[in-house]
């Protein structure tokens, strides 16, 4: 057996997984680089070339670090996804359309297979590798973690996961019914250069977006368009204050997928929200000025905005900002500047983040990274992706026990080991 980490040993974001053996392989992620990374973005050359005879390629969920170059995939090669995740990509890149020509995404997105959790896979039906999606809490929906059966051999690659969501309470469950042992855990490490975070609930920050709205009368949460959890938090939020859960067109089509794919699992992802067409005519004017609301935004919702706050001012309007911290911070790489312009409208009337309380990281903090090693008890070893260059696993107390593979090649119970 092979197995090849082309990207992501050194990196957040932009993972490339490679298992195969003599006649069957597949690559788990194909993600593009995040905003601010240093290194050259793969070519379609570059590509083909990993690709190679692969068999199919699956994808944990939509973030683009993890299915970026989806559409440099050959067309002869399956590639799996979440069904709900399916969609939320079709609305992503159905929007995108009005700024330039997306077919080729659309299209292979439009091939793509799905998978349901708990079903196993045997890729192109060879009885070589078997592959076994398991969900996973994440600010993405419908993401998962994969239990790869190949050659006698268990492997687990865990994609971007944490406890602290909604539905994280069923990790440990699932590993230690559906999981148990394994030989290799590839499982990420975004936390572990940030271990000065505050990692909350999703419970808290509802709490805490509740205080928000029975203070303020005009709330905008500027957050991601497709974090069913933090989107789910903010609509039961304005349930409880009788606020209004405004959204657009597209936040709207977004909110239908969650709904008619989560909303049957529970209550708290059946979306109701108000869609706004005109937020100038007299008939809206009147009810949002009259009951007040929470309306979340995009980084490239700023022309809305202005036009919005000249309107709605009769009290003062805050924002929730409830992305990552980085995009805020000037002069870095990932600075992102409809982020800071957005902002700069409210002034100092913003709950920030982490700090007050509004936000909190779709990954696996290192204490439930540790237990999750633990639980699994890799018999080989551990393959530390999705994380800074100089962010070590070894120095996770607890974890130091475990073979941790790093750069390079070995050969180890008949598997060849590539990180590159």
């Amino acid at each position: 057996m092979n197995l090849i980490i082309h990207r992501g040993a050194d990196q957040i974001g932009g993972c490339i997984t490679e298992i195969s053996t003599e006649n069957c392989k597949i690559l788990i992620d194909f993600g593009s680089n995040l905003p601010g990374c240093k290194k050259e973005e793969l070519t379609e050359e570059q590509v083909k070339s990993i690709i190679g005879n692969a068999d199919a390629v699956f994808y944990t969920h939509y973030h683009s670090d993890h299915v970026g170059l989806h559409h440099l995939i050959p067309t002869n090669v399956l590639q799996y996804i979440g069904v709900g995740a399916k969609e939320v990509m079709l609305c992503k890149y159905d929007a995108l359309r009005v700024h330039g020509d997306y077919s080729k995404q659309i299209e292979a997105i439009e091939r793509m297979e799905t998978y349901c959790a708990a079903k196993r896979i045997d890729v192109s039906k060879k009885g070589k590798i078997f592959v076994t999606p398991y969900f996973v809490s994440h600010s993405a929906f419908d993401a998962y973690m994969f239990l790869i059966e190949c050659e006698g051999k268990k492997i687990l690659h865990t994609g971007d996961f944490r406890r602290h969501g909604y539905i994280g309470k069923g990790l440990f469950p699932t590993l230690k019914k559906n999981v148990g042992e394994v030989d290799i855990l590839i499982t990420e490490g975004t936390m572990l250069g940030r271990s000065q975070e505050c990692v909350i609930s999703e419970s808290e920050i509802q709490k805490n977006i509740i205080k928000a709205l029975r203070e303020h009368k005009y709330v905008f949460a500027l957050c991601s368009s497709t974090d069913l959890d933090r989107l789910a938090t903010f609509h039961a939020a304005c349930k409880k204050t009788g606020r209004i859960f405004l959204v657009d067109e597209y936040q709207n089509r977004v909110l239908n997928v969650f709904t008619k794919y989560a909303g049957c699992k529970s209550d708290l992802f059946q979306f109701n929200a108000f869609k706004l067409i005109n937020y100038r005519t007299v008939n809206v004017r009147n009810k949002l000025q009259k009951e007040g609301f929470l309306m979340p935004i995009r980084m490239s919702s700023g022309y809305l905005l202005k036009g919005m706050l000249d309107i709605y001012n009769d009290e003062k309007p805050w924002l929730i900002y409830s992305m990552w911290g980085g995009y805020t911070k000037e002069g870095k790489d990932y600075t992102n500047s409809d982020v800071i312009n957005i902002r700069n409208l409210f002034g100092d009337r913003i709950l920030d983040g982490t700090m007050d309380g509004v936000h909190t990281s779709g990954h696996a903090d290192v204490e439930t990274l540790k237990e999750v090693c633990q639980t699994v008890h890799p018999r080989i070893g551990v393959i530390p992706i999705h994380k800074d260059e100089n962010s070590r696993y070894d120095s996770i107390s607890g974890i130091s026990s475990y073979f941790i593979f790093d750069e390079g090649d070995v050969d180890i119970h008949d598997i060849h080991i590539s990180i590159k």
